[in-house]
């Protein structure tokens, strides 16, 4: 049975790396496609864009790899089928079951450096992604590794000191300068929310500045006509993709306390943890489409196959995703219900394969 494992999982390894390396290439390109209508905007260049696409490959791989074990695993299984290589397993007494158990144990080997890469590189990388590219675009704007950034516009600059999930920002400090330039004003804001086309300023404490003296003034609430560009307040907004699990149920606790919306942070925090389950939902529905009647198709349609199947896959998680956050379902459940299907299909194709 050892021969067996390591036949099989050589096959699947072999095959997996294979469509996984196609499915980051060809993601990558169109990635690098979507950048170029933004070249040439701010100091944002054809080197910037390649550095960008660069960066965040390694979220768009973790994310990618269920379909990609879902191909591999076709055109490896795929191809001992079409050499009888399965079905002399098979007449040698080793069952579907068997043949299943082999092919998972190859998949959690996978997980192992995939689950590295996606909750340890892709975060940092996926953040400093973002960050390059929006100082880029945005030339006034020097963006902070905590997060934070500075904007200068016009006479006036700002720091963020953090963007929140819905587009609002926390821990301000403005400085208005006159044209010596001088320091006229140094306000520290709490929060500032855009608003039918105006900031709407929260907790506004200001030191205004005189050749002889300076005065202090605490307004509860104002209203600015322009502060930053709400587009870049949307830009900085931090992305879930860009924090670690650890880190997300933690930012998760922070905005529940400051009373914001956390249902699509909560959402990602789950499809996250969804996102092995699903591979190896994927390897388990390879099994039962490989012993049935997808094993005697010619190599071509079974890659046909497998990108219709994960390509289905992946709308069926978007429509969930959607779903579950319009009608209020859990977030575990709309993460984990298409892999559980999945699951399901599977186990109904085997059975009918035994």
């Amino acid at each position: 049975m050892k021969r067996l494992d390591t036949c099989i999982g050589r096959s699947v390894l072999e095959g997996t790396a294979l469509a996984w390396l196609v499915v980051i290439v060809l993601e990558s390109l169109f990635v690098f496609l979507g950048e170029i209508g933004d070249i040439g905007r701010g100091a944002y260049s054809l080197d910037d864009a390649v550095l960008y696409v660069l960066l965040s490959l390694p979220a768009r791989a973790y994310q990618s790899f269920p379909m990609a074990a879902l191909i591999g695993s076709l055109l490896g299984l795929g191809s001992m089928a079409a050499h009888f290589e399965l079905y002399a397993f098979r007449l040698a007494g080793c069952s579907p079951a068997r043949l299943t158990r082999s092919v998972l144990q190859t998949g959690l080997l996978m997980l192992l450096v995939v689950v590295a890469l996606g909750e340890g590189l892709a975060p940092a990388s996926q953040q400093l992604a973002g960050q390059l590219r929006t100082s880029a675009v945005f030339e006034q704007v020097s963006v902070q590794p905590d997060a934070g950034f500075w904007v200068r516009s016009g006479q006036r600059l700002v720091q963020v000191g953090r963007s929140e999930a819905d587009g609002s920002l926390s821990g301000l400090l403005v400085y208005e300068l006159d044209a010596t330039p001088r320091l006229k004003s140094a306000s520290r804001v709490a929060q500032a929310r855009y608003r039918q086309g105006q900031w709407l300023l929260e907790d506004i404490q200001g030191s205004y500045f005189t050749d002889q003296r300076v005065a202090v003034r605490f307004v509860p609430d104002a209203v600015w006509s322009r502060l930053i560009e709400p587009e870049l307040a949307q830009l900085l907004t931090r992305d879930a993709q860009t924090l670690t699990l650890p880190d997300l149920g933690r930012y998760i606790d922070y905005l529940q306390q400051n009373g914001t919306g956390v249902a699509l942070y909560r959402l990602r925090y789950w499809q996250r943890w969804a996102t092995p389950a699903a591979a190896l939902a994927m390897l388990f529905l390879a099994v039962s489409f490989v012993l049935g009647p997808v094993g005697r198709l010619s190599m071509g349609q079974r890659i046909l196959t497998g990108v219709a199947v994960g390509l289905v896959f992946k709308l069926g998680n978007e429509i969930t995703a959607h779903a579950g956050l319009v009608y209020g379902a859990p977030p575990w459940l709309s993460a984990f219900a298409p892999s559980v299907v999945v699951c399901v299909a599977a186990v109904l194709l085997l059975r009918r394969a035994g």
